[in-house]
């Protein structure tokens, strides 16, 4: 009898087990195949066509709106980070595919009007580290 107890608890404890690594795998994969959903894209903002060199940058067309619409990306998660070299600037956006990025781009009016132009490229993270802006003087 006691033996019999002792198989049920063990046998009970093995399938408690088993349930337990099942809904950890299946909550693994569920998040894998979100984050495999999003890739990675560089986004380089040149000055285009109808830019003004008379003016400064926000004096630009539609500069205030670009600005606002880059904070707006950037708030609903699809902007990872923003920087600026030389005269270009780098945008890195969480995607599902460049069309995806393009839409947003296309959607921002200083994109239409030619004030900047910009192009998509595949954004490939070979050494992962740690990005601070750098303090203000």
């Amino acid at each position: 009898m006691r033996n019999s107890i002792v198989l049920v608890v063990a046998f009970s404890a093995i399938l408690l087990g088993i349930s337990g690594l099942q809904a950890r795998a299946q909550t693994s994969v569920t998040a894998g195949a979100a984050k495999a959903e999003l890739e990675l894209f560089a986004v380089e903002i040149k000055v285009g066509p109808n830019w003004d060199s008379s003016k400064a940058p926000n004096e630009q067309v539609f500069f205030r709106e670009h600005s606002a619409n880059l904070k707006r990306l950037r708030d609903e998660g699809h902007i990872v980070m923003g920087a600026r070299y030389s005269d270009i600037g780098l945008v890195v956006f969480s995607a599902r595919s460049k069309g995806e990025v393009r839409g947003r781009m296309d959607s921002d009016p200083s994109m239409t009007a030619g004030t900047f132009v910009y192009e998509v490229h595949a954004f490939n993270v070979f050494y992962s580290g740690m990005v601070q802006a750098r303090p203000s003087n």
